[in-house]
């Protein structure tokens, strides 16, 4: 009850008087082994929350009021006291983007309260693109994964350009999902790990968590800064060492290309979608779902892969893939 204002102690002295109604203060202090001056302390607060009441007599006794209604009181009180807080929250965080923003458009970092605020500001960011998106896609994630912004903007001429963590495709459907974003225009790569999660717009804003355990309660919306440009080249380093994602070989449906005989030319379209989901670093679990086959079939196909490509392991079997252009 300590949410309503009742300590630990409180509660307990409250307890005893409903169990005992019309207990005394004597037989309180024999209950719990207290003074008795600490259990009238008490039996006053608890009187002035309207938990309790006093019947007067030659020995006064002590009963508890209905608790439901007694309860329900001090939640609307609180309630009251909350709407209150927030009104003066939405007032003070009106001064405080008045006096921190620069009229001159200069430098503004801006900290996010919540993940549901940085989703805003991520959708907001977005419809406000004229030319690119790029983004740093990882787990964990809080909200929807889908992105229904995207297909919009991609065929409004907004360049979308995607890194993207082996863990990002963890839930089914994930694959089929980033090669429909492909095939609508993003661009795509993968690897083995990203710093923090990102979305940056135009090269002059970005939108990121402050850190990356969850919950992410707090995030940071960056504008004009020299960390904005910061954050640019490092996705530009990053992008030049990932692995490009296809997305014939990342999603169902799409007809096998055409391409030069090969030794590899006998794999079929479901092999050389697992060679890729291996070179980019999926674990056996998360390519079998993705496939939608057991790991015990996906280890078998894989020793067949290994077989075809004359490889002792998945990294010869990735190298050997890559050298033939099966991914």
């Amino acid at each position: 009850m300590e949410i309503v204002g009742i300590s630990a102690f409180d509660e307990r002295i409250y307890r005893s008087v409903l169990a005992c109604p019309g207990i005394t203060v004597q037989e309180l202090v024999r209950r719990s082994g207290e003074s008795s001056g600490r259990i009238q302390s008490s039996l006053s607060r608890l009187r002035v929350k309207g938990l309790v009441s006093r019947l007067w007599g030659r020995s006064p006794r002590w009963t508890a009021t209905n608790p439901g209604t007694a309860i329900r009181a001090l939640v609307r009180d609180m309630q009251s006291e909350l709407d209150l807080l927030t009104d003066t929250a939405d007032e003070l965080e009106a001064a405080f983007r008045d006096v921190g923003t620069d009229p001159a458009g200069g430098d503004q970092i801006e900290v996010l309260a919540g993940p549901e605020e940085q989703a805003r500001w991520y959708v907001r960011l977005q419809q406000e693109a004229k030319e690119e998106v790029l983004t740093f896609d990882r787990p964990p994630y809080v909200l929807d994964y889908h992105n229904p912004l995207q297909t919009d903007l991609l065929r409004n001429g907004v360049r979308y350009r995607t890194l993207y963590v082996p863990e990002a495709f963890d839930h089914p459907g994930a694959l089929d999902e980033v090669g429909s974003l492909i095939r609508a225009g993003e661009e795509a790569r993968i690897l083995p790990w990203l710093p923090f999660k990102m979305a940056l717009v135009d090269r002059s804003r970005a939108v990121m968590p402050l850190h990356m355990e969850p919950p992410l309660t707090r995030g940071v919306l960056i504008r004009g800064s020299t960390m904005v440009v910061a954050l640019v080249e490092l996705f530009e380093r990053l992008w030049r060492e990932a692995l490009p994602v296809r997305p014939e070989l990342w999603s169902h449906g799409v007809p096998e290309p055409q391409v030069e005989p090969d030794p590899g030319a006998g794999l079929s379209v479901e092999d050389r979608r697992l060679l890729a989901l291996l070179a980019a670093g999926l674990k056996d679990d998360a390519i079998a779902r993705q496939l939608g086959t057991s790991p015990r079939s996906l280890r078998r196909r894989l020793r067949h892969l290994l077989d075809e490509l004359n490889a002792e392991t998945r990294f010869q079997a990735g190298a050997q893939a890559s050298r033939r252009g099966l991914v």
